[in-house]
């Protein structure tokens, strides 16, 4: 059994293998006690399921989509496979990543190497590989090609467009400077040169408008008598956490050190996934002419969703060691953990979706009409896992579980440290099955080099 909100907490949206295991509530507590707090429970077959699910939408406004999972969003190996097993390219940014794609079956053919800094190293393993290079600079143009003359050329570059809203970013290149490789790639031996860009709003308008540009530029490559490789649109396809969210109303709350810090990611965005995503494409080719271009050359366009590829994937459970009486009606829930397993705090805010107090069987009774803060195990005063304070039926009481639910999308993998040398937190893959609940340890590659979903 897990708590009733009382206030007007933004209670998270849950898929139906998180009720389930949340109704299992004796099976979660053993796998917290076994494993140790924090832990980080992930579901392959979710994976499976976002990615045919986006496919299928992206499908419906441009034939030819491509999607690779952003490997930054969250290290788990067995989500990774889930998503190569059914079709899914990687997009990474250090040779670690590469190497961890490689591992978990994805082929160099679906891979794109978006990395902003690249050491010569990593673009020596992209060419003899023949993963895609995406080329942030005309001075790291410049290296890739000096590197790729002693090999006898190179395959697949996209040049990083900088975003026509983000003037100021230094990330990507000017229109001047991506003409500018133009006239360096003709000397050059590179199969296909195609244009990239990543945007960092959520609107619908402002990635289109940049897709249209991009075609232009191919337009004018393909002038230049180079052979074009296609679009890639990066990623930041916001996602639903909510069914309702009234930040007005959030900031109103209770807050640690009176101080409300709702964040401003779109919790509950009008369009959300791979809709927004089939949306940009959608909108930028209103132009029949711009599709011809494409069709014509067969030009696939690439999306690297991370976040919102992520959606219902995975769970953060942390056990409570105490809960500490601060005066008015105010309790410290100490949490067996710390603020750095829960990452929204990279952004200094609040992870908005309340989390589920799961209660063991045996507890004492609670203190009621309260405000719980849940706070770190560390010695740091900002180890402050949630400052809008919770208040709930049922309370909190030590040996309870505190879980946030949808947390694979960065939440428990960006921001992890081991301060105090605490270890990491584990992780774990689960996958509903008739007999069962089936877990393996997530990184745990069996003798056949399977998924732990591909096992009946």
């Amino acid at each position: 059994m897990f708590q009733k909100y009382i206030s007007d907490e933004p209670g998270p949206l849950l898929s139906d293998w998180t009720l389930d295991l949340l109704n299992s509530r004796s099976e979660m507590a053993a796998w917290v006690d076994g494993f140790g707090s924090p832990l980080h429970v992930v579901n392959p077959d979710q994976a499976t399921k976002n990615y045919l699910q986006w496919l299928n939408e992206l499908l419906t406004v441009y034939g030819d989509c491509q999607v690779q999972f952003a490997l930054k969003a969250c290290k788990s190996a067995s989500l990774l496979r889930a998503f190569a097993l059914v079709g899914a390219g990687a997009d990474v940014s250090s040779a670690h990543e590469m190497a961890s794609a490689f591992m978990n079956l994805v082929p160099a053919e679906r891979m794109s190497m978006t990395g902003p800094a690249k050491s010569d190293y990593e673009i020596n393993l992209c060419i003899r590989h023949k993963v895609a290079i995406h080329i942030d600079c005309i001075e790291e143009l410049k290296r890739v090609l000096a590197l790729a003359d002693g090999v006898g050329g190179i395959g697949r570059l996209f040049l990083r467009a900088r975003p026509i809203t983000e003037p100021g970013s230094r990330f990507g290149m000017t229109k001047d400077q991506l003409v500018a490789c133009l006239t360096l790639l003709e000397k050059s031996k590179v199969e296909r040169v195609g244009v990239s860009f990543h945007i960092n709003d959520y609107q619908v308008q402002t990635r289109a408008e940049q897709l249209r540009f991009c075609i232009a530029f191919l337009r004018r490559l393909c002038a230049r008598c180079l052979t074009p490789g296609g679009i890639d649109i990066g990623g930041g396809y916001p996602m639903r956490y909510l069914q309702r969210f009234d930040p007005v109303a959030y900031s109103r709350g209770v807050h640690w050190d009176s101080v409300a810090k709702p964040g401003n990611y779109p919790y509950v965005p009008e369009l959300a996934g791979a809709h927004h995503a089939a949306a940009v494409i959608q909108t930028a080719l209103a132009d029949p002419e711009d599709r011809d271009f494409l069709h014509r050359h067969r030009l696939p366009i690439l999306l690297q969703p991370g976040r919102s590829l992520l959606d219902q994937c995975g769970i953060s459970a942390f056990n409570v060691i105490d809960v500490k009486d601060l005066g008015n009606r105010r309790f410290g829930v100490v949490l067996d953990g710390m603020s750095f397993s829960l990452s929204e705090t990279w952004f200094g805010a609040d992870f908005v979706p309340s989390p589920v107090v799961v209660w063991r069987e045996k507890r004492e009774v609670p203190r009621h009409d309260a405000s719980y803060f849940l706070v770190g195990r560390s010695c740091l005063e900002s180890d402050v896992i949630r400052w809008r304070g919770l208040t709930i039926e049922g309370g909190i009481a030590p040996g309870d579980l505190v879980v946030f639910a949808n947390t694979a999308g960065y939440q428990m993998d960006s921001n992890e440290s081991s301060f105090h040398q605490i270890p990491l937190p584990k992780k774990i893959a689960a996958v509903r099955r008739p007999s069962g609940w089936k877990i393996l340890a997530d990184e745990t590659l069996n003798k056949e080099g399977i998924a732990p979903n591909d096992r009946q």
